[in-house]
């Protein structure tokens, strides 16, 4: 093999092929799902947990901002290199107005690991009953545990 050939070879296919096996120089770093918390309580909105970056985060919020005016928003999630939520921002939001269209006023949430563990007040079984059904709905695929007490 002449050095020009020995050259493109070494220079562009090697490293080709390299990068279609995976076995690059610098692998890029694995970011897992963390988790995400909201709580209801009364008039505001907690939302904590990880976000692999401050736009994650904010995308969340966002979402959460266009579902109602009527609660204020505690944004307590931290940005992670490390961690990006467990569910989009889109999913989030769903689970939220799920909880929010129940007229629920004291619901606690988390996601981590496809699992959503709901606990929350409600007004009847009736309730309790759609708003279970609601959860499941808003995010399909999602396994939900739930412990529910009406007054």
């Amino acid at each position: 093999m002449q050095l020009p050939q020995r050259v493109f070879v070494g220079a562009l296919i090697v490293p080709a092929l390299l990068a279609a096996v995976g076995l690059a120089a610098h692998p890029a770093p694995d970011v897992t799902p963390g988790h995400l918390v909201f709580a209801v309580r009364s008039s505001e909105i907690v939302l904590a947990g990880t976000a692999a970056s401050a736009r994650e985060r904010q995308e969340v919020v966002d979402a959460v901002r266009a579902l109602t005016a009527a609660h204020r928003i505690t944004d307590m999630i931290t940005p992670n290199a490390g961690e990006r939520m467990p569910v989009s921002a889109s999913a989030a939001a769903g689970l939220l107005e799920a909880v929010l269209d129940q007229d629920v006023t004291d619901f606690t949430g988390v996601v981590h690991k496809g699992h959503l563990t709901a606990s929350a007040r409600v007004a009847d079984p009736d309730r309790a009953g759609a708003l279970s059904d609601a959860l499941r709905a808003a995010v399909p695929g999602l396994r939900v545990d739930e412990d529910f007490t009406s007054d």
